[in-house]
């Protein structure tokens, strides 16, 4: 539907990381990261996102109302394997509409290593969350 240059386009002007830290008795540290990528937009241009990215082998989901409060459509792209590929996809060099790729990328990074289960991985996240 859409050219990699297209797409490339919208995840930069229109995707929003949602970065959420939260506690877990079953994660090895005590807390587990979650990261993701939300789209929010009509129907129609999020479900044309959606097989776009689905020949790039990146699956998304889409939902017709986020929640209650906001009955609004949303394309939501999770799963580590799927921000990776988003990484490689999306060029270093461009710059984006929310100024929030360098951080995404580079959480991206630190948990497809797995150094988000170490102690200084989970300060360096406290640090991009902007808690220390």
């Amino acid at each position: 539907m859409f050219s990699k240059d297209m797409l490339i386009g919208i995840l930069l002007s229109q995707a929003k990381m949602d970065f959420l830290l939260e506690r877990s008795n079953s994660a090895y540290m005590g807390y587990r990261v979650r990261l993701k990528l939300n789209i929010r937009a009509e129907e129609s241009f999020l479900l044309a996102i959606q097989r776009s990215l689905l020949q790039h082998s990146i699956t998304s989901k889409f939902h017709k109302e986020e929640h209650k409060a906001r009955p609004k459509p949303i394309l939501k792209i999770g799963g580590i394997k799927n921000l990776y590929k988003i990484c490689a996809l999306v060029p270093t060099t461009l710059p984006d509409s929310k100024n929030e790729w360098f951080v995404f990328r580079e959480l991206v990074d630190l948990i497809d290593d797995g150094h988000h289960k170490t102690a200084k991985g989970f300060d360096r996240i406290l640090e991009l969350k902007g808690l220390i």
